[in-house]
């Protein structure tokens, strides 16, 4: 390893954040961090990562709490606000909160939110005219508290370069590899991501509704090409473009991806883009139309032809059946026993 400083990760602990989302991101970043002390590459150094909390009510200062490798005061270069695990945030958090998080990124730091963090990120002003991605189940609350943003629930992660947005189910593992390939590069992305979908449990691992992407193949450049499509849903990708993102030839990319996933690059485009309008269906109110444009569909018929093969039922059926029909994001939390409360808490998702 060489002496340079440890980039440093912190993630803010407000009152109502997520503690799995926390911990979660604190394992990820950890894993990461040690891979690359394994490997000793050179002009790479591990993660450090620190949590932010205000002492007391009001406090125009949070202090840290964890630090993951002690040594001089700690200063976030990346700041992650996570989701809340319930409820949307309190719109009297402190404010306090909300002044440090500003005056961080005045400094130089790079803000992220996650879901529902969004509402924090917006009480700071920094986001107004902006892009910001959020979950489908807290989108509407957010575009009315924050009508001088524009709220997307149909990208997964929004890179602004100082500021990243992100929503979608596992958004946070998302969010943990695509910082990971962001400061340490795809050849550590790919060691931290086969690590940290290769247990037990891996084939389970579902990016997004109904598709379980093979992540434990073991072959790097195709794990590239597979986090390349999925971060554009699957839309607009050439043969061309996946090979360039793998760092292959074409006929060398089709022959090892074929062998890596069991499914050509087209086949595996078509799958994500399926369990993405999936996702959309059950998950909020985007007509069909804005579903089919977002997924480079033509047009709604040509999408809905397209859903029909792929899933046995028209979109419209497929909403009825499976989507929350507009339960508020309370109501949506509360109700026990209902469908999609069971499967966001199994999966460790944040519904905020």
């Amino acid at each position: 390893m060489t002496g340079i400083a440890a980039h440093e990760i912190g993630i803010v602990d407000y009152p109502g954040a997520q503690v799995a989302c926390i911990l979660g991101l604190t394992d990820l970043f950890g894993a990461a961090s040690t891979i690359a002390l394994d490997q000793r590459r050179s002009g790479q150094s591990p993660l450090r990562v620190t949590h932010w909390k205000p002492i007391h009510c009001g406090a125009a200062k949070l202090s840290c709490v964890y630090d993951s490798a002690p040594r001089g005061s700690p200063k976030p270069r990346t700041l992650i606000i996570p989701p809340t695990m319930v409820n949307l945030p309190d719109p009297d958090v402190p404010a306090g909160v909300v002044s440090w998080v500003r005056n961080r990124h005045a400094a130089g730091t790079t803000l992220v939110s996650l879901c529902s963090g969004a509402f924090i990120l917006a009480e700071t002003g920094l986001v107004d005219g902006l892009s910001v991605a959020t979950h489908q189940i807290c989108a509407e609350a957010l575009a009315k508290r924050f009508p001088q943003i524009v709220v997307e629930t149909s990208r997964r992660i929004i890179d602004h370069g100082d500021i990243i947005t992100a929503g979608g189910f596992l958004s946070w593992i998302d969010l943990g590899l695509f910082l990971v390939d962001r400061i340490f590069g795809p050849t550590m992305w790919a060691e931290t991501a086969r690590f940290v979908l290769s247990g037990p449990a891996a084939g389970e691992a579902r990016y997004f509704t109904g598709f379980a992407p093979p992540q434990t193949h073991g072959d790097r450049a195709v794990l590239k090409a597979q986090e390349w499509v999925h971060m554009r849903d699957g839309r607009g990708v050439s043969l061309a473009a996946m090979a360039t993102a793998a760092g292959l030839e074409r006929r060398t990319l089709l022959r090892r991806f074929a062998s890596a996933t069991g499914m050509s690059p087209i086949e595996y485009c078509r799958a994500v883009r399926i369990a993405r309008a999936r996702e959309l269906l059950e998950g909020g109110d985007t007509s069909q139309k804005q579903i089919a444009q977002s997924l480079g569909y033509k047009d709604v018929a040509s999408f809905a032809r397209v859903f029909r093969k792929a899933v046995g039922s028209a979109p419209g059926a497929y909403r009825k059946r499976f989507g929350r029909n507009g339960i508020s994001p309370a109501d949506f939390a509360a109700k026990d026993g209902s469908r999609q409360k069971k499967r966001i808490f199994e999966a460790g998702l944040q519904t905020g």
